[in-house]
């Protein structure tokens, strides 16, 4: 790598430009090829895929979609076009006979060649068609006043009607022409149809209402844009009182000088207004004969209110309804006046406004539905209604629905979006502090960009993946603090690594501002621009060789935690996952080429401008930033006294937290599951999410749909189809085809008659619910047996039904199955509407198969019956409750399986599916959430025993890991939180985030000098207390900044990393340093190595080892000659015990200024000794020290967001040699 280290240091812009174009290129090619991430349902993907219930649910919805109008299936048979698997009804010999020979050879060439039948035309069918189009286009004008006539199409074609040849089969009528009549009536066809395509639509007509009472426009409906209105004050009141109807008049007022709605408000045809708002008291100025509601009395509210009391029972009865005139109400007709009693208790009052048997009335809460539809177009008239004061003293609007929600959340999504740039410029500015370089700020900001852009790149086009979720966008957070980290890091060794060369070379000044140490270390050398060079290339490779390392074990260890989300079976998590895991191994490519470059390059500019009057200015400016410095060291140095004197208080205070906490998120009260299949979008005060949260049941049009006190669960048994989902996982939108069960054969005897047993011993158990009435379609089976006793003969229409009849027993012969099913299946839909519904149930018929004509009768190649669904009632009630619907589920599909025990091969593959998705999603946010923290706990065990190669450092650290987890999970469940789908990212993400603190410390304790504990743990604090602070500080003022968001999610990662930052900080500071202070491994206790890693020495950092040999029993003596003041007198000679290549340097041990992590990744064994020491040094000492406690190279790895501050010692020595 060596030529990549020159590169750096000596063509750093052709890196710099190279590195652009690439990361340009990228960008340009995903945003211009690629559409845009749309956020217009940002609940698509919230669903689960490949588990059991899921592959189940994709099935069944191919199925449905498969029976649709362009299916491959059809329930009802007369919707047949081709000759569909035999469907032919009884003839006659002599019917039989009389099939046209041409028919008999054109199937039997169909045959040959294996060839679908194409569907011909009906002359009927065709005849309509010209007909509707006559009708539809003749009062229609065109562009240029000219009308289309039909008429010599519809005679030529009549004219050739007696030519033709035709065959009858059931549910298919074929038509046949000459070839010369077929090719003129379609160029004839094509010609009409290609004058309709140019024609001009029509134009839109406007939407007019006519009042049909000369008050309002028509009913009120729930398209339109409503709005609950309660009391500002004293809600124990009811609203059904004059004053606060006059001030329901007085905010109707408001509402209706609000910007934008006369725009939107549709108007009256006879005055050209808008139609009167739909509101109570403009139903009680209404029915009190009234022109204003300000004109209202208490009289007029008395009276309506006794009307209301009076005509309840008749709405409680359901005898009313929203349009009397049309319908039969049996109510009086002071009930029935313009509708206006069922609107007011439907519509406009909450439902316990009047109960039953009641003589006292409460309005709680009142609707207002403006006449304005909901829609998008009324965005603006929401922004304007956001901000006009919706309120007086008496009533104001508390919650609203206009359809807006998806859409405004789209909006806000990016109109926030300056809180996470926020978040970003104060890591920026803190970044800057550290650096004082802004060039090397901006292009670290730079490298961000890029990394996200490189990522959707990777994510578009490698991965393919077309489908971006909204929380993807919630990497930024994660990239941008990764980024300054990487940074931090790189910066700080660059800073160590000048320094040790500067100690090799006699220099003794040790600058801030990285930058000018190199001038120095240059200006100090033998001079010349080679020599220059030369040096800036050994720091280059000395520095990369460090950073790479750290910056990679840092960032592999929080993509691994992103990684593993992909385990969950939720779409929108598993593509979260990828992206940002993929965000930040970008990041880690760009600042191994970037981010040097620009270092580089930041040399040669400060190189040039450090000048006296520039150095001044710098010193002026780093005063207030050394001032913090040195509070900040006091309050480091009270809190390590704290850990080092009282060890057991903190472990037994925050061991006591961790463990409550568990009980809190493992027995009671947990973390609960969602019990709202609607994903909140917004803060819980926002009036959307208040509409859709507390007053959606409030009103009976709403809870109408939403009451689960009478709707029952489904039973839903499925034949034919297997339960398979083989499409692609990581997009909602596509879910593979409908796979059918080869094996599955209704027609079979034994099929037959195990389906009618299935049928009635589901009736016995307990899930099932007893329906009354007729249940013509539930089991198609007991149906059709019945349908087959009629009898054969009808001697009043001298029709002959054999034989589907009486003579045919049960179970059918296959051919008989075949053939008249269809024939039954037909005659139930002809059923009149009042006694039966078409549903799912029932046998479901290929559409098309390989039809042949042999002797005048057709023959089929396939099954007809390809799926067969048998639906009851169930009596587990429609629930949110996850332990109810579980036990539900697990009894049915026990109790299935315990019946495909003896079923027949043919019926062997049937499972059970009803309305189970949010219950899946339920089940899998339970369980893949634990996987996927088990998954990211491994690693990062994994990670930790690679860097610190100690068992019992290992182990602490993972346990107090797990306690971070168990605490912060806690806070979640006292704040509140269910676990949902942005919850379960985020507690996955949090196991990430929290174990880099303690794999600093544990690292950090490895690299102690000192034998025993105490000293250890001091070592570890004194270099690791002061940037682990900075990083939660940091981070947790970053996610701070997003709360003022009005997007729920911003604000839930905002809550999680000032929680997840605090409080791993807290248990690594406190509980991982007072284990190890009390427990934890000395004299090399536990300590593994590599051996086989072992490697020649080489001078690394600009010292240079002059020669080796061994020593009996591995040790390894290395000759260093070191340079004091100038002098080339030689030093003794310095021993060092090599372990393996990993083994720390003697340099270390004696408080050389290099960087924290160079005993673990460098190359240099012996490193250079620090003179500006206050004790001397005992060589002897040291290395006893080392022999008892080997150390072993291992990387290190840095805070997924941490800020290092320079020690005090460099920024004083660098402000005193700055201001000289």
């Amino acid at each position: 790598m060596q030529w990549y280290y020159k590169l750096l240091a000596r063509r750093p812009h052709l890196v710099l430009v190279a590195v652009g174009i690439f990361s340009i290129a990228c960008i340009v090619v995903a945003l211009c090829t690629r559409k845009l991430p749309d956020f217009d349902d940002p609940t698509l993907g919230f669903e689960a895929r490949g588990t059991s219930i899921g592959k189940r649910w994709t099935a069944w919805r191919n199925l449905l979609e498969e029976t649709s109008a362009s299916g491959r299936l059809v329930a009802n048979p007369k919707e047949l076009t081709l000759g569909t698997n035999n469907l032919l009804p009884h003839r006659s010999a002599t019917d039989e006979q009389n099939l046209p020979k041409k028919r008999k050879n054109k199937a039997k060439k169909k045959q040959s060649n294996a060839i679908d039948v194409e569907p011909g035309k009906a002359h009927t069918k065709l005849n309509k068609n010209i007909r509707i189009l006559k009708e539809l286009y003749h009062n229609q004008t065109t562009s240029n006043g000219e009308i289309i006539s039909f008429e010599e199409y519809d005679n030529e074609t009549t004219s050739h009607r007696g030519g033709r040849q035709e065959v009858w089969e059931y549910g298919r009528n074929q038509s046949y022409y000459t070839e010369e009549v077929g090719n003129k009536t379609m160029e004839k066809k094509r010609a009409k149809w290609d004058t309709l395509r140019k024609l001009k639509p029509p134009p839109e007509p406007i939407e007019t209402h006519i009042p049909s009472d000369g008050f309002f426009c028509e009913s009120p409906n729930k398209e339109y844009a409503h709005l609950v209105v309660q009391r500002t004050n004293h809600l124990n009141e009811s609203l059904f009182e004059l004053n606060a109807f006059l001030a329901l008049c007085e905010l109707e007022q408001t509402l209706l000088r609000v910007e934008h709605y006369g725009a939107l408000c549709q108007r009256e045809l006879t005055a050209d207004e808008c139609c009167r708002p739909w509101s109570i008291v403009n139903y009680v100025t209404f029915l009190s004969n009234k022109s204003s509601c300000f004109e209202l009395n208490e009289e007029d509210v008395a009276m309506v209110k006794t009307l209301l009391f009076d005509c309840f029972p008749y709405y409680h009865n359901m005898k009313l309804s929203n349009d009397c005139m049309r319908s039969s109400c049996i109510a009086p007709s002071e009930c029935k006046q313009h509708n206006a009693v069922y609107n007011i208790l439907h519509y406009l009052a909450n439902v316990d406004f009047v109960r039953q048997n009641e003589s006292a009335e409460f309005l709680n809460a009142t609707m207002i539905f403006l006449p304005i539809a909901r829609s998008t177009k009324a965005m603006n008239f929401y922004h304007s209604l956001s901000q006009a004061n919706l309120a007086n003293d008496l009533v104001s609007v508390v919650a609203m629905d206009m359809g807006l929600k998806n859409a405004l959340f789209d909006e806000c999504l990016l109109r926030d979006g300056w809180l996470i740039g926020l978040g970003g410029i104060f890591v920026v500015i803190c970044m800057w502090l550290y650096t004082g370089s802004l060039f090397v700020t901006l292009m670290t900001v730079v490298a961000v960009a890029f990394s996200l852009g490189i990522a959707y790149f990777i994510y578009s086009f490698i991965f393919e993946l077309t489908f971006f979720p909204f929380m993807n966008l919630l990497a930024v957070i994660v990239v941008v603090g990764i980024g300054a980290d990487d940074a931090f890091i790189f910066l700080k060794i660059w800073q160590c690594t000048v320094a040790d060369r500067m100690k090799c070379g006699g220099g003794i000044v040790i600058p801030i501002v990285p930058s000018t140490s190199s001038c120095n270390s240059e200006a100090s050398g033998a001079g010349g621009r080679s020599g220059a060079s030369d040096t800036l290339v050994e720091i280059m490779g000395s520095t990369l060789r460090h950073a790479a390392l750290s910056m990679l074990v840092t960032s592999l260890t929080t993509a691994a935690a992103f990684y593993a989300s992909y385990v969950s079976s939720i779409t929108a998590v598993r593509c979260f996952g990828i992206f940002s895991g993929t965000a930040v191994m970008a990041n880690y490519f760009l600042m191994v080429t970037w981010l040097p470059a620009a270092v580089s390059i930041a040399e040669r500019i400060s190189c040039l401008m450090l000048l006296k009057p520039f150095a001044r200015i710098a010193h002026r400016c780093t005063l207030p930033f050394i001032s913090i410095a040195q509070f900040s060291r006091r309050v480091e140095d009270t809190i390590i006294e704290l850990i080092i004197t009282l060890p057991w208080l903190w472990i037994t205070l925050l061991g006591t937290i961790g463990i409550l906490s568990g009980v809190l998120v493992l027995h009671w009260p947990k973390l609960r599951l969602p019990d709202s299949p609607d994903f909140k979008l917004f803060i819980s005060n926002h009036p959307f999410e208040r509409y859709d949260s507390e007053y959606k049941d409030m009103f009976w049009f709403e809870k109408m749909y939403t009451t689960t006190e009478s709707l029952k669960i489904p039973l839903r048994f499925v034949w034919g189809v297997l339960p398979v989902d083989r499409g692609n996982f990581l997009d909602p939108e596509q879910r593979g085809e409908l796979y059918f069960d080869e094996s599955f054969n209704m027609s079979a005897p034994e099929s037959q008659q195990w389906l009618l047993q299935f049928c009635r011993r589901i009736k016995n158990q307990t899930f099932y619910q007893t329906s009354y009435g007729l249940l013509l379609p539930n089991c198609f089976i007991e149906n059709f047996i019945s349908w087959m006793a009629r009898r054969c003969n009808d001697s009043m229409g001298e029709i002959d039904r054999t034989p589907c009849c009486e003579i045919s027993p049960f179970p059918f012969a296959p051919d008989i199955f075949d053939q008249c099913l269809p024939e039954s299946i037909s005659s139930l839909y002809e059923t009149p509407r009042e006694f039966f519904i078409p549903g799912v149930a029932g046998p479901k018929f290929a559409r098309s198969s390989f039809v042949t004509v042999t002797d005048g009768r057709a023959e089929r190649d396939g099954k007809m019956v390809k799926a067969v669904v048998i639906e009851y009632e169930s009596t587990q009630i429609f629930t949110m409750s996850y332990p109810e619907i579980d036990t539900f589920v697990r009894t049915v599909e026990g109790w299935l399986a315990e019946q495909l025990h003896d079923a027949p091969v043919t019926m062997a593959n049937a499972w059970f599916i009803s309305e189970l998705e949010f219950f899946d999603l339920q089940d899998t946010l339970s369980t893949g959430t634990m996987v996927a923290i088990a998954m990211a706990m491994a690693v990062a065990l994994l990670v930790l025993m690679l860097v610190t190669l100690n068992v019992l450092i290992s182990l602490y650290a993972i346990v107090t890991v797990t306690l971070t987890i168990l605490t912060t999970v806690a806070v979640l469940v006292l704040l509140g939180w269910k676990l949902n789908v942005l919850e379960s990212v985020a507690v996955s993400t949090a196991i990430g985030l929290a174990v880099d603190f303690s794999l600093h410390y544990g690292v950090h304790y490895r690299l102690s000098t000192e034998p025993d504990r105490r000293s250890s743990t001091r070592f570890s604090l004194q270099r690791m207390l002061g940037p682990t602070a900075m990083a939660a500080i940091t981070t947790g003022i970053a996610g701070a900044l997003m709360l003022p968001s009005s997007v729920l999610a911003y604000i839930q990662i905002g809550v999680f990393l000032v929680i997840v930052m605090s409080i791993s900080w807290l248990y690594a500071t406190f509980f991982l340093m007072s284990l190890l202070r009390l427990v934890g491994p000395q004299y090399g206790f536990g300590q593994f190595r590599y051996p086989k890693l072992r490697a020649g020495l080489r001078g690394t950092d600009g010292c240079k080892a002059t020669g080796a040999q061994l020593e009996p029993g591995g040790v390894r003596l290395s000759h260093h000659h070191h340079h004091f003041h100038g002098s080339h007198h030689h030093q003794g000679v310095v021993t060092e015990q090599l372990l393996s290549n990993s083994s720390s340097a003697a340099g270390d041990l004696v408080g050389s200024e290099s960087h924290e992590l160079d005993s673990l990744t460098s190359n240099s064994l012996i490193k250079p000794v620090n003179l500006d020491i206050a004790r001397p040094i005992n060589f002897d000492r040291a290395f006893k020290k080392k022999y008892s406690l080997p150390r072993e190279q291992s990387p290190s790895t840095a805070s997924a967001i941490t800020m290092v501050l320079p020690d005090d010692v460099d920024i004083a020595r660098a402000a005193h040699h700055t201001g000289q």
